[in-house]
């Protein structure tokens, strides 16, 4: 069995900005975003016997657990197969000229997650089987060890929705992954079981983060 936490990354400065920035723009993080990954790092030292660090080669997917890694001497290993889907004419574009120039393909996206396809981009069902297979076989390389992702929205909604029902049906909005949130699953013959789905004890003691408009 392997021990998989994932992440998503931190507060962006997309993020702030409204912006769809996906698996093409590599958006920095803010400084709650940096506050942010400190508290994954203390809070992931404090609890859990971690033995690799992947992550999205987007850097606001890797430095939300470049400080696990430090303080554990690792090396953040890229893992391209984490990123966040790649959006076509939507990246980094505004979200209110999505909902008025691509309004009919945003809309499946806003209410159909599982069969959507931002416009001239990657399927949410493209995405899913690429980020499913980069954790079973990150999972079935590091047998027997705990290992941490640090990956982005869609991809980690995709991973829980894996495990909860099996395929990509449980994309939806309730079980959407909170900026810096933690999630720890098991891994065993290619199957993947939920342990904790968004932990967020250890953000307590920072500024609430403002609502997110998509």
């Amino acid at each position: 069995m392997t021990k998989i936490i994932l992440v998503r990354h931190g507060q962006s400065e997309a993020n702030v900005a409204h912006l769809f920035a996906a698996g093409l723009t590599d958006a920095p993080l803010t400084e709650l975003g940096r506050r942010q990954a400190d508290a994954i790092a203390h809070y992931l030292v404090a609890h859990e016997k971690i033995d690799a660090v992947y992550a999205s080669d987007l850097s606001r997917a890797t430095n939300t657990v470049r400080p696990v890694a430090d303080r554990l001497g690792l090396t953040v290993i890229p893992a391209p197969g984490l990123r966040e889907i790649y959006a076509g004419v939507w990246e980094n574009q505004p979200y209110d000229l999505l909902r008025e120039k691509y309004a009919a393909d945003y809309e499946v996206w806003k209410l159909d997650p599982p069969n959507a396809r931002p416009t001239g981009g990657e399927s949410v069902a493209e995405l899913y089987e690429r980020v499913i297979a980069t954790v079973l076989r990150l999972a079935a390389e590091n047998e027997g060890k705990t290992i941490l992702l640090g990956s982005h929205w869609t991809p980690v909604l995709a991973v829980i929705s894996h495990a909860l029902v099996g395929n990509a049906s449980g994309m939806v909005p309730e079980n959407t992954p909170l900026n810096a949130a933690i999630h720890i699953f098991h891994a065993e013959n290619g199957v993947l079981t939920p342990v904790a789905l968004n932990i967020t004890a250890h953000l307590a003691d920072l500024p609430p983060a403002p609502p997110y408009q998509a």
